[in-house]
């Protein structure tokens, strides 16, 4: 054998004799020929390594005295040096280095190669990323291998590569010396036997224990040779080999992974990586660092996007091994990983949304990243709703309530929260922390109910929260309670947890004693709106204190007050929730006849009259409909008032000749004026002057023939207009209004509108009170012949009109025939006779109604034909020939009002005194009269008992001490 001898150079030889030694032996063996044993090529290996130290420190010595020639001369004895380097590198025969295949074909490959492609080599072993630099000429680049790997098996220089574990063990191979002999397998803890042969420690202590049993020696596992002693010494240097072939081999996985992924030939390589990867990151730290500095981690999210779902499925679970450190999630946070998980928390599979849950999990544990997370477009409203609905999947809803229990931490997310619907954490929040949380936590609720209808429900710890806030003298604090207590407020559920809070303390308090200058009017605006909504829900306001002296919301005290309030001048916002909540304690009888007294006595009735003409709809329409309200107890104080507010009728009949849409607005403008007394003179004169008997007669015509019947307002409309219309008919002994009646033929209009199949019942109970109220004016309109003696010849104003008006037409007068029951001339615009419009007909149907306020207006303008001054016999016959006995006594047959039983005993009574054998026959041959009177003179009112009286006496069911009556037997 050749004896391989070290010539190490000692260290007090001068600088320059190391040069000239070295420079020497580079000559004779350049000159000579080439060496061929091993003591000459070490030689000159020693030699070539000894001179370029001397050229390295010849450089760091004299770097800024060195002129541009002696850098070239440098430069070029460092060529020539690594080159006679990488030749004799290239002349050690295979046999010494043993059975090593890699190193053989590194050797010849460097020893090919120049001057550049040995410097990267050398830079390959320390620095990785340059690593492939290596493989550009002779062996394929780690793309090319890549590239072809999963098309077909591709051959590079006689190698062939199926798997990623190929590609890296061709370009980082391992060492046969670091197999262990018995395993087979790399060894992580080489140990000596006292042989000289090198075992895994587990490996030769698990054989040792097996041979232990056995009578025969201990012998090596590979030489058989016996060992005297079982002991083992450490291969420390073996060991440190080792651990840096791994650390370089598993640098090399990644990187070939890393390629993997970029090129994504194939679904199968892009899986095989994404496992690769995931084996390395369990294994240690520093592969998820190296990772991170590739780009590995980037590359990650983009695949979140993949159409297959288990490449999705693995890449979450790798990405949720990444980003268990710092740097992992904040690269996963400059990436769009975060919104497509949110996708993939929807995603059909159960395995995927648990992944992506359980990722978002890891990120949420970074401080950094949760307002990126709770920022993303539904990332908040997907957990809460997996949250929620944890019956459908345990797992979800628990890993998603840890997320959300995260993102906590975060203000912001508790805002995303609660525009989510989860108000949990606000609450709690609000509720347990320290005063600079609440103050924005109370700011956010603030902003969430100001922009957003949201349906909150209050405890009693919140509700004492935000009642201590709306007492407070900051501001800001002070106005963000109180908008949500307004909101809080309109959830009727919530107020009875308010009251107990005492809510409606503050809140008058806020209206009546608070006066802080600074604070401006909508602040007394968002307290009264407050306690309109508490009001509004349900609460009893007469158990309800408001202040220390033991005052409650129906109190004289309060009620005044509340009145007070209400001026044009102040905000409408404020108007608007006092007339509310003055509109909400009307429902009770105490608040509303303190609040009829408060309104008379000290004359606000102005006022509201007034805001019905704000351009603010809503506030326009509350007034109305408290004045409607009002209406019935001091109608005419309200007329006059309306009257004396300059321009208000016409203002009011302007709007209804506007309403192109009805809206709610023109139906309650048309209400008040049908529900204010219609005896009210200056009212009925104000509208006639105002035009208002041709517009309401226009909206009633365009009401049934277009379209606007399809409103939700259009019955309460159509009946406002007709009552509207009806009151004129109250006031006919004023010849304006009489005159207005005439010229449009009202006694025709009410007689279309009673007849009206699409009518409502009100409607035609206004058409019957109007045709009662001309019906009973048919006496004194109708035209008297003039044989039955001269007029008087004093003439009133309507006398002058009638005269003037049968002068001209007195041709026609004898033509016409006489009404039968009025005696004389009658017409339908004239004298407003019923027999004349053909309106008994109407009337006789209207006595079927379900209604009994129909059938009893109906009654009351039949009455009008058997009043005493009229024919009362000719009147009898014309209506029994209209069947009237039999539909009068079926109306008494279905109700039992008392108003309207005395109306049809009133009938009754006429058909039996006036009426022909057959008429009287028809009414005491009827079976339910008897009973119905005796139950009337036993229950009903003083009138009724009277008209049933009088009707038993005709029938000799009583004794009759004023007169003497003709027999009648039943």
């Amino acid at each position: 054998t050749n004896t391989v001898m070290l010539i190490v150079p000692t260290a007090d030889v001068s600088q320059e004799d190391s040069m000239a030694s070295s420079k020497a032996i580079m000559e004779r063996q350049t000159a000579r020929r080439a060496p061929t044993n091993m003591t000459q090529i070490l030689e000159s290996l020693f030699a070539s390594v000894n001179l370029a130290k001397d050229l390295t420190v010849r450089c760091r010595g004299r770097a800024l005295q060195l002129t541009d020639d002696e850098m070239q001369s440098i430069a070029h004895d460092l060529e020539s040096v690594i080159q006679n380097i990488c030749d004799h590198l290239g002349r050690i025969p295979a046999s010494a280095l043993g059975n090593n295949a890699y190193t053989d074909v590194a050797m010849k490959s460097n020893s090919r190669r120049g001057y550049t492609d040995v410097a990267m080599s050398m830079n390959a072993v320390t620095d990785i990323p340059n690593r492939r630099s290596v493989y550009e000429s002779d062996m394929p680049r780690l793309v090319d291998f890549l590239q072809g790997m999963y098309h077909e098996s591709h051959e590079f220089g006689g190698q062939t590569f199926n798997s990623l574990p190929e590609v890296t063990e061709y370009v980082e191979p391992v060492y046969d010396g670091f197999f262990c002999p018995l395993t087979k397998e790399v060894m992580t803890d080489p140990v000596m036997t006292e042989g000289g042969v090198t075992y895994d420690r587990r490996a030769i202590e698990e054989h040792f224990e097996r041979s232990a049993d056995s009578l025969e020696p201990v012998c090596c596992p590979v030489t058989k040779a016996p060992l005297q002693s079982k002991a083992v010494m450490s291969n420390a240097s073996l060991k440190s080999v080792i651990a840096e072939w791994e650390m370089r081999n598993e640098a090399m996985r990644i990187r070939v992974a890393r390629t993997a992924l970029s090129l994504s030939t194939s679904e199968a390589m892009v899986l095989e990586a994404i496992h690769e990867l995931k084996s390395l990151a369990k294994l240690r730290g520093k592969n998820k660092e190296l990772m991170h500095k590739i780009g590995v981690t980037k590359v990650l999210s983009r695949l979140l996007d993949n159409h297959n779902e288990q490449i999705r499925l693995d890449t979450l679970e790798l990405l949720s091994l990444l980003v268990k450190d710092e740097e992992g999630r904040e690269i996963v946070g400059k990436t769009k990983a975060i919104a497509r998980t949110v996708k993939l928390l929807s995603s059909s599979t159960i395995d995927e949304r648990h992944a992506a849950v359980s990722f978002l999990l890891e990120l949420s544990e970074s401080q950094l990243l949760l307002e990126n997370i709770g920022s993303t477009a539904g990332s908040i409203l997907i957990l809460t709703a997996m949250k929620i609905n944890d019956s459908d999947d345990p797992v979800a809803a628990e890993k998603s309530g840890a997320v959300l229990k995260n993102l906590e931490k975060c203000p912001k997310n508790i805002k995303y929260m609660a525009e989510s619907g989860y108000l949990g954490p606000l609450w709690s929040h609000l509720v347990e922390g320290p005063e600079e949380v609440q103050m924005e936590m109370i700011s956010y609720l603030s902003e969430l109910v100001l922009y957003q209808e949201v349906t909150i429900e209050i405890t009693e710890s919140t509700s004492g929260v935000l009642i201590k806030m709306v007492r407070s003298c900051n501001t800001v604090v002070h106005k963000a309670a109180l908008d949500v207590l307004v909101q809080l407020s309109s959830h009727h559920p919530n107020s009875k947890v308010l009251v107990e809070a005492g809510a409606v303390l503050v809140m008058v308090e806020e209206l009546f004693i608070r006066k802080i200058d600074d604070e401006p009017e909508s602040y007394k605006a968002k307290a009264a709106t407050a306690l309109a909504n508490i009001v509004e829900s349900g609460i009893d306001p007469d158990t309800t204190v408001v202040n220390k002296e033991g005052h409650v919301l129906t109190s004289k005290y309060c009620i005044y007050n509340f009145v007070c309030m209400l001026k044009c001048f102040v905000p409408d916002d404020f108007n608007l929730s006092i007339i509310r909540l003055l509109l909400a304690l009307t429902a009770f009888a105490k608040p509303l006849d303190v609040m009829v007294s408060v309104v008379r006595e000290n004359h606000r009735g102005h006022a509201i009259v007034e805001l019905m003409s704000s351009p603010m709809e809503a506030l326009s329409i509350a007034a109305t409909r408290l004045l409607i309200t009002l209406s019935a107890h001091i109608g005419h104080t309200i007329a006059e008032r309306l009257c004396k507010t300059q321009g208000q009728p016409g203002r009011l009949v302007r709007s209804i000749s506007h309403a192109r849409q009805i809206t709610e607005r023109h139906a309650a403008s048309v209400t008040l004026l049908s529900r204010l007394p219609h005896r009210n003179i200056s009212l009925n004169l104000a509208l006639v002057q105002e035009g208002a008997v041709a517009v309401l007669l226009s909206g009633i015509e365009e009401m049934q023939s277009s379209a606007k019947r399809r409103s939700r307002y259009a019955v309460q409309y159509m009946e406002g207009l007709v009552g509207s219309l009806v009151r004129l008919t109250a006031t006919l002994y004023n010849p304006t209004v009489l005159k207005e009646v005439m010229d449009h033929s009202l006694a025709s209009v009410l007689t279309e509108l009673l007849a009206g199949a699409a009518g409502s019942a009100e409607v035609q109970r206004l058409a019957a009170v109007g045709l009662e109220n001309l019906s009973y004016q048919s006496i004194k309109l109708s035209q008297m012949l003039p044989e039955e003696g001269p007029r008087p010849k004093k003439k009133t104003m309507l006398k002058r009109l009638m005269t003037t008006r049968a002068q001209g037409n007195k041709t026609l007068q004898h033509q016409q025939p006489v009404c039968p029951v009025h005696r004389g001339v009658c017409s339908t615009v004239t004298s407003f006779c019923l027999l004349e419009a053909g309106t008994v007909e109407g009337l006789l149907g209207s006595l079927e109604s379900d209604s009994p306020r129909v059938v009893e207006a109906a009654l009351g303008a039949l009455c009008t034909l058997v009043d005493d001054r009229v024919d009362v016999e000719r009147s009898v016959a014309v209506l029994a020939e209209l069947d009237a006995p039999r539909r009068v006594l079926g109306a008494l047959r279905q109700h039992r009002e008392n108003v309207l039983w005395q109306k049809c005993f009133c009938m009754v009574d006429k058909f039996l005194a006036h009426g022909d054998d057959r008429c009287v026959r028809e009414v005491t041959g009827d079976r339910v009269l008897p009973a119905a009177l005796v139950s009337a003179f036993h229950k009903g009112d003083a009138g009724v008992k009277q008209a049933a009286e009088g009707i038993l006496t005709r029938l000799h069911r009583m004794p009759d001490y004023s007169a003497t009556y003709m027999s009648v037997e039943i």
